[in-house]
């Protein structure tokens, strides 16, 4: 009986170790997350009966070594595993008060949360390997009728539980046990890595003497201008990452993204800021859960046009009836990097320069009170209106200064629920509807909306971007920027691939990183109303293909 629980104890162990082990690693994507690299570090910890966690971080190399000891392995199944973990949950799980062990130790409440991990979430070790861990813990666990009466009597208060870690580890699994192999293990990568090992031999200067590579090496579309001649490439190069991303479906993917399916499988939602910008004649062309959304899209900009034009009019004014003249957005992130990135480039326009005259824009996004003194200063807070931006209305940094820019107006015109009103407007996601109105903004008439699908390094196109914008310099200037948005999209899905400048970056840079090896790149723009520009990239690259620290 000693043994076997020694047995069980060990078989825990081994299954918090494999998920601890399995947030080590992020992907950096390429045509649907080819390319590994470890990245942002995290443990899940799950309690086990009297022994916690501690013993239960075995170190992977100890799965290596198991490898060399057997010469027998199976592949691992989702069955298998499932009724695995369930028997161990069945073993650590008590009732409220905490079940006596047989030893005498407490047993504590398992939760498991549900997680979604990329492909392949333990590095260095394969399918095979799966299987032996997987053959281990079956040999392992051995529960006596007895004990098996017991532990399900335990369990039984707590079968919802028990029923959400089956479909974590469900969702876990389907996701670790790709159906193809790593982008890494095709013939298409091995040519282009036996490829760059010429090119590496080569002098740019060289491969510029070269004048029917240089003059092919270029895209244009729509007043854009892709010059990628200076790239360590060559006529092959092109071809070969054309054959790679063939080979990934990139085209399939793109398709995918456009047509609002659950690209994003670690959270399961759609993937569609490019419905941000979509014209009206599009509405009926892409549905998620039912909802048209580009029809959705256009009744929020119909009420971010409607409202913003009352505010540059006159007919909506402040608590004490003056015009509101000065607007502050309140927000991290792609919260404000986007939208501060568009405000230079037009604050440099001439239509920009004509339609701000009278009003002014501060973004607020550092939690240091000296920024918010700064923003704060010279202003007159009966003509202030607050934009406080955050996708679910409970990001820390956001919700602290939202909080002392409402206790500023309050301080100055008096701690009346209509100061709120009047003063400040919310643009969140649908799902922080009762978090907004909590806050005291008025729900009905000043809550713009955003919705899952959009990521918030995206939503300078979403009400995140059209609210403080079209305030500042009216609705039509920020129309024309989602319609130059929405041309460069249809040029992205269509366009062929040669002549596809989104899709060539894109390959350019899958070959800079994975290929020539070079770790980082510099973004420098020679305009100076593209000074934001340089984070507001930085934000979207880092967050779409991973960082590494």
């Amino acid at each position: 009986m000693r043994q076997q629980r020694h047995m069980k104890r060990q078989s825990v162990n081994l299954i918090t170790c494999i998920i601890n082990a399995s947030l080590l690693v992020s992907v950096h994507s390429f045509a649907g997350r080819g390319q590994s690299q470890i990245s942002r570090r995290a443990f899940l910890q799950i309690p086990s009966a009297s022994q916690g966690v501690s013993s239960s971080r075995r170190s992977l190399s100890q799965f290596a070594k198991a490898k060399s000891e057997t010469e027998s392995s199976k592949d691992i199944t989702t069955d298998d595993f499932e009724n695995s973990i369930q028997t161990e949950l069945h073993i650590a799980a008590s009732d409220d008060n905490g079940a006596e062990s047989n030893n005498g130790h407490k047993l504590h409440n398992l939760r498991v949360p549900q997680i979604h991990l990329p492909p392949r979430f333990v590095p260095g070790m394969s399918h095979q390997q799966h299987g032996e861990i997987d053959e281990s813990i079956h040999h392992n666990i051995h529960i006596s009728e007895s004990e098996e009466a017991q532990l399900h009597h335990n369990i039984h208060p707590h079968q919802q539980q028990l029923q959400h870690a089956k479909q974590s580890v469900s969702t876990i699994l389907n996701n670790i046990m790709p159906s193809n192999p790593l982008v890494s293990a095709t013939p298409e990568w091995k040519r282009l890595q036996k490829h760059a090992e010429y090119i590496k031999s080569t002098h740019l200067r060289d491969l510029l003497q070269d004048k029917e590579r240089c003059d092919g090496m270029f895209a244009e579309y729509d007043g854009v201008y892709l010059d990628y001649a200076r790239q360590r490439i060559d006529k092959e190069t092109m071809k070969l990452l054309m054959d790679l991303a063939e080979k990934q479906n990139l085209k399939g993917k793109m398709d995918a993204m456009f047509n609002g399916d659950k690209i994003n499988f670690t959270e399961e939602r759609a993937v569609l800021h490019t419905a941000c910008r979509a014209s009206r004649d599009q509405k009926g062309t892409v549905f998620v859960d039912g909802m048209d959304v580009v029809e959705e899209v256009h009744e929020v900009l119909d009420q971010i046009k409607y409202f913003t034009e009352g505010v540059r009019s006159g007919r909506i004014r402040g608590y004490t009836g003056k015009r509101l003249r000065n607007i502050v957005s309140v927000g991290i992130g792609g919260s404000y990097l986007g939208p501060e990135f568009l405000h230079e480039v037009f604050k440099t326009e001439p239509e920009g320069i004509n339609a701000a005259l009278g009003y002014s824009l501060r973004f607020l996004a550092n939690v240091d009170p000296v920024d918010v003194e700064r923003t704060c200063a010279d202003l007159d807070p009966e003509e202030t209106l607050i934009v406080i931006v955050s996708k679910t209305f409970t990001t820390a940094e956001t919700m602290l200064n939202a909080r002392a820019m409402r206790q500023w107006l309050w301080d100055f015109m008096g701690n009346d629920k209509e100061v709120v009103e009047k003063h400040i407007v919310a643009c969140a996601s649908t799902s922080a509807t009762e978090n907004v109105k909590a806050f005291g903004i008025d729900t009905e008439k000043y809550f713009f909306r955003f919705w899952d699908w959009v990521g918030g390094r995206y939503s300078v196109c979403s009400a995140a971007g059209a609210v403080p914008i079209s305030l500042l310099y009216g609705y039509d200037l920020f129309e024309k920027f989602l319609k130059g948005a929405n041309s460069i999209d249809k040029h992205f899905v269509s366009a062929p691939f040669e002549k596809n400048i989104p899709v060539l970056m894109g390959l350019l840079g899958v070959w800079n990183m994975s290929f020539l090896n070079y770790n980082s790149r510099t973004c420098l723009p020679y305009a100076e109303a593209l000074l934001k520009l340089p984070a507001h990239i930085q934000q979207l690259d880092m967050e779409s293909n991973g960082k590494y620290m």
